[in-house]
């Protein structure tokens, strides 16, 4: 007797731009099948019924590639939810990596207006770690901190990391990690790492990589990250990057875009190329929207995650965007042929927490863009040595499994759930989740990612729709 079956839930059908095929994507187990568009109309319809229209053949394949299942409906939801708890606990069982962001104090010394640390900057102001704690963290707390972890990294942030007044911690941090191989990594505006410029480089007790942000071409940029002296920083900023990359610093180039600013992406590509940053092996740029944070930095210009990579890609530049990056997430499933293809059961370090932030307060977060909000840190160092508070468990709960909404979503393991800050931000729930155009934009990397890395004879078509 014929089985009886369902459209899968997690079937994505993706039009392909040539009109003729659209390609099967599962959200389950990621394969990938290119097909006659008449047979991905069938299954876009959504409509159980028409798959009787299918031949036996047919219907074999695509049951067999988990695009349909005989499971109904509720039964496959279910199915689905077991398994993104079973792998999300396969991997907090026991994280081999895991890293401490050290933020040695919220100065700094631009005013951007979009900065989700603008609201707390003034009431922090003044207050440097200690070496005294930089000593602590890395002498006896780390066990504490990062159980089992075997394979440590180091991150530098701010407020503005390199600041002349943090030099002394930034120099003790980078004396304990050099004692190992352990990378280093700092987020900075890029303005003053000419003034401590041995610290960059290869190799141990080094700053390995940098991210540094541009926010536009010059004149955009100049009007937009603003020091207290009021003087431009475009130019000083890129001198710094030339002189790190001189020292061998690997850097990822963060341009941020909103409305006002995507437009001069081509000009300043430009400008990146003669200046020989563009195309350098050691330097990844990309373009990122500028959005809103968790101090309210709302305005009219930011723009969406898809609108912004459709922009980007209709330039026609040679430049990661979302759509672009979230390709080489996927790249993997093209040419897997066993396994799991989609594991993310999770969005983000505040879930996993084999990264933590501590702030000169000896406070830890579980997040970036939390840290200088009391309320929501995860833990403290004091006296008695580490304290955890109930907000880590709540924090670690936040994945597939206890997301209702994304269990139904047929993106869920290619996504994890969306950022908790922005989601909670929006709806006032860490738990409910406000994806806005997270979806499209995944589905198009998929696309984009296909067209262009797979070469057409090996692309893997189905069998005639029959």
């Amino acid at each position: 007797m014929k089985p009886e079956y369902y459209i899968s839930r997690y079937l994505n059908v993706i039009g392909l731009d040539c009109g003729e095929r659209d390609l099967l994507f599962s959200g389950i187990n990621g394969c990938l099948d290119e097909v006659p568009r008449a047979l991905g109309a069938i299954l876009a319809s959504g409509e159980h019924a028409r798959l009787r229209e299918l031949s036996p053949n047919n219907l074999d394949f695509l049951a067999g590639r988990g695009h349909i299942t005989a499971l109904p409906p509720e039964a496959e939801l279910k199915q689905f939810r077991e398994l993104a708890a079973g792998l999300h606990n396969s991997q907090v069982k026991q994280p081999s990596s895991g890293g401490i962001i050290l933020l040695p104090s919220y100065t700094c010394n631009l005013a951007c207006g979009y900065c989700f640390q603008r609201n707390h900057r003034q009431k922090n102001f003044g207050k440097i770690m200690s070496p005294q704690l930089v000593d602590d963290i890395f002498d006896k707390h780390l066990p504490s901190l990062l159980p089992g972890i075997s394979k440590l990294s180091l991150s530098l942030y701010g407020g503005e990391p390199f600041l002349p007044a943090n030099e002394a911690v930034i120099r003790r941090a980078l004396w304990h990690v050099g004692k190992r191989p352990v990378p280093v990594v700092a987020t900075t505006n890029g303005t003053t790492v000419d003034a401590m410029p041995d610290i960059f480089g290869p190799g141990r007790g080094k700053v390995n990589k940098t991210q540094i942000s541009l926010d536009g071409w010059r004149r955009t940029h100049d009007r937009s990250r603003v020091p207290a002296n009021g003087l431009p920083t475009f130019d000083k900023i890129l001198s710094n990057i030339r002189l790190l990359l001189d020292r061998g610093t690997s850097i990822d180039l963060r341009l941020n875009v909103d409305r006002d600013k995507i437009g001069d992406l081509p000009g300043l590509f430009d400008e990146l190329r003669a200046k020989k940053i563009a195309g350098n092996p050691l330097t990844h740029i990309y373009a990122y929207p500028l959005h809103e944070g968790i101090s309210r930095a709302e305005s009219p210009h930011f723009m969406g995650l898809a609108e912004m990579a459709r922009e980007i890609c209709d330039m026609g530049l040679e430049l990661d965007c979302p759509s672009t990056l979230r390709a080489t997430d996927v790249r993997h499933l093209y040419k897997l042929t066993k396994g799991v293809g989609l594991t993310r059961t999770a969005c983000c370090m505040q879930v996993y927490q084999n990264y933590l932030v501590i702030d000169p307060f000896g406070d830890i977060y579980a997040c970036t863009e939390e840290a200088g909000n009391p309320e929501l840190r995860v833990g403290y160092i004091g006296e008695a040595g580490v304290k955890f508070l109930p907000q880590r468990e709540l924090y670690k709960r936040r994945h597939l499994e206890n997301l209702p909404d994304c269990l139904r979503c047929s993106v869920a393991l290619a996504c994890g759930g969306q950022c908790g800050v922005q989601c909670r931000l929006k709806t006032g729930d860490l738990f409910k989740v406000k994806c806005d155009d997270l979806k499209s934009v995944i589905l198009d990397s998929i696309k984009r990612g296909y067209g262009r890395d797979i070469p057409q004879k090996e692309r893997p078509v189905a069998p005639r729709l029959a």
